[in-house]
């Protein structure tokens, strides 16, 4: 399949990246990374696509087709400068950025990427990639919000506090050709007072429950939820959660859940890798279908 052949390629790239960073081998690791670092490469995997950009350049892969190709991208930045007693310090408020990629070869196309990041409270952001071939169109969306209030006064009650971390991702294949090729996974971890919450969505699977061994962040803990399958037309239970891994100079969030039921024949899961560094981006599973999105750290 072609889907292990891309997750084939990008384990290989991680599986150096991390032994080159982390063994310990000296000045010949320090040239590699100082290399990387400066051609600056990013891989991006979408089902059976997958492209290799360094600088403007790039390569694409798509179905045992390839391709070649340029990069057109701008970023903007906005800061805030305030005063720190006679320091002006400035804050990076939002950022807002596109990538436009044109190829040609066995097989042609483009891809836009378009994201927008805002750093105040609440922190939100989005990004979306339209993928156009001659043979596929692929979409992706990924959307991320995370707020806290303090409590609040009603009537002679007091409601509060709140907080919410949300983070969901999605990736389509349009067109009416069978199977349909998705991934439609989003977590929502939500405290209100004491009472910590948990909404996942695992494609068609709508789950409710509770987050335990939560922190203050929601950034981790376990959930168990109750949801409906609406494929299979059933109650479904659903276990998991989301850890945050340091290993020297690798560190990453994993998530991942799964349904809980024994009589049934079809488990659905999703897993999700959030890198932070020495690379940072994302490597998604659901069910047969992956995305990822790899690039150096800053």
């Amino acid at each position: 399949m072609n889907i292990c052949k891309g997750l084939r390629f990008v384990l290989l790239i991680l599986v150096f990246l991390f032994f080159s960073l982390t063994a310990g081998l000296g000045d010949v690791v320090g040239d590699i990374g100082n290399i990387l670092k400066a051609v600056n490469p990013e891989i991006q995997g979408m089902y059976n696509a997958i492209s290799l950009n360094v600088w403007n350049a790039s390569l694409v892969y798509e179905d045992s087709k390839w391709a070649v190709g340029l990069r057109l991208r701008d970023e903007n930045v906005r800061s805030e400068a305030y005063k720190l007693g006679f320091i002006n310090v400035k804050r990076p408020v939002d950022k807002s950025y596109f990538n436009l990629l044109a190829f040609v070869g066995q097989v042609q196309g483009v891809a836009l990427t378009i994201g927008y990041e805002s750093y105040s409270i609440p922190v939100t952001g989005f990004e979306k990639t339209y993928y156009i071939s001659t043979y596929q169109v692929l979409q992706t969306e990924y959307s991320k919000t995370w707020f806290s209030l303090p409590s609040l006064p009603f009537g002679d009650m007091v409601v509060g506090p709140f907080a919410l971390n949300y983070e969901g991702f999605s990736l389509s294949k349009l067109g009416n050709e069978q199977p349909k090729v998705e991934i439609n996974m989003k977590r929502g971890y939500a405290l209100v007072d004491t009472l910590p919450l948990s909404f996942v969505q695992i494609g068609n699977i709508y789950s409710l429950g509770i987050f335990v061994f939560a922190d203050k962040s929601l950034e981790q803990g376990a959930i168990v939820n109750l949801g409906w399958d609406f494929d299979e037309g059933r109650l479904v239970g659903l276990l998991g959660g989301r850890i945050f891994i340091d290993f020297q100079d690798f560190r990453f969030f994993f998530s991942t859940f799964g349904t809980y039921v024994p009589s049934s024949q079809n488990l659905r899961y999703g897993v999700w890798f959030k890198f932070l560094s020495p690379f940072s981006g994302d490597l998604i599973i659901q069910n047969n279908v992956a995305y990822f999105k790899l690039r150096f750290s800053e």
